[in-house]
Formats: structure tokens, sequence, C-alpha cells
């Protein structure tokens, strides 16, 4: 599903990321732009609350922590090579410790207005969906700090955890060539939908619903 507005990723920019083994013949490209903001001055201001600033991370790890201990949804089962690692505290996030019925990724970079446009729509999804089984988690690929990642998080309300992808997350959900993009799985990896882009509310909560 594609949707206008999408922010592109230039290929020319993508990052190597080492396989396991070593070696630049091992490598492999990631269609993963660098920010252009990369201290985030303009878009995102830091708050001038240093309470505030502490504040942040630990809301950041409640949200984590709310969606990994529901005793009601049976333990998510990801591939093993789609791992995530907290954005606030860069603790790697074990996929069987969330519960849930469905995961919902959406990659987002602070630097892209598309990005912003979406926001709205994927608070209020989380919140109407996450007590029957649904599973958001924010995968950041912007490489600016994490305090103004963070702080861009607050501005918008985002709820839900936000994360870093692991060195072969992306290999696993690709073809990927825009921002945002937002894929529905199963809670056992299963790719149910794909939305290219500022997704269509409407269709999102659509492929949420039927899947539950």
């Amino acid at each position: 599903m594609e949707a206008k507005n999408a922010d592109f990723i230039p290929r020319r920019q993508a990052p190597r990321y080492p396989r396991p083994g070593g070696g630049a013949s091992a490598s492999v490209k990631m269609d993963v732009e660098r920010s252009p903001y990369p201290h985030l001055t303009s878009p995102v201001p830091f708050s001038p609350d240093p309470f505030l600033r502490r504040l942040l991370p630990a809301l950041c790890l409640l949200s984590l922590w709310l969606v990994s201990c529901n005793p009601s949804f049976d333990p998510i089962h990801l591939p093993l090579e789609m791992t995530f690692s907290d954005l606030a505290s860069g603790q790697t996030i074990e996929p069987t410790s969330l519960h849930g019925k469905l995961v919902l990724l959406n990659l987002w970079a602070a630097w892209s207005p598309a990005t912003a446009k979406e926001l709205p729509e994927l608070v209020a999804i989380n919140e109407k969906f996450s007590r029957k089984g649904l599973i958001t988690l924010g995968v950041c690929l912007d490489d600016a700090p994490p305090a103004g990642l963070l702080v861009f998080a607050e501005r918008h309300g985002i709820l839900y955890p936000l994360v870093r992808p692991g060195p072969r997350t992306l290999d696993l959900i690709e073809p990927m060539e825009t921002i945002p993009y937002t894929i529905l799985l199963d809670a056992h990896g299963k790719i149910l939908a794909r939305f290219r882009g500022p997704f269509k509310p409407r269709d999102l909560r659509e492929a949420i619903e039927k899947n539950l």
C-alpha cells in the first residue's frame, strides 16, 4: 500500500553493517539515510526543564514494561534475527518478552515531515487497540542523539515504545524505500500488510481489526 508525500531514502547514502563473520564482502547495505539535522536544533527544541529531560527516558521504559507484561496474551515469537534495542537505554529487547496478538512496526525519523504527519493517528491507534493485543513499536531510523528524539516523541504525545533496529532487522522487512514505512505482523512474525509512506488511517485500522 503506497501513499504520497513519502520521504524517499537515497540508496547512495546507505551505510554498511557487517554480517557475522566479518569482512567487507560480508557487509550488507541498508536503506537508511543519515539525518540532515544531527542535533535537531531547529525542528525539535530541547525542553528547558531538567526534570522533564530525566523523566522522558523513564516514561519510555514504562511504556515498554506495559506492553511486555500483559498476562492475558501469549508471548510474541518474531524471527530470531529481528531484534531491537530500547531508544532510551540502549538495552536489547527480547521479542518473547512482548505479549500480544499483532505487532505494528512504524519506521520513522524526526527529520521526516511525512513522519510527523501520521503520528497523531498512530497515537490514537495505539490507544484504541493496545488493550486488545496490538503492540506498537516506533522503530527509529534517525541517528540523532536519543535525548532529542525523546523530546520529539514527547511533543507528539507518543507513549508506545521507541526502539532502534538490530543489525539484521531491516534485511528481514525489505524492500523499504520510504520513510515513514509501517508494517503489520502477526504474533509469529508473518507480514500481514505493508504501508509505504504515510498510511491511510482507514486502511491501517481495517487491517488491524481484521487480524485481531
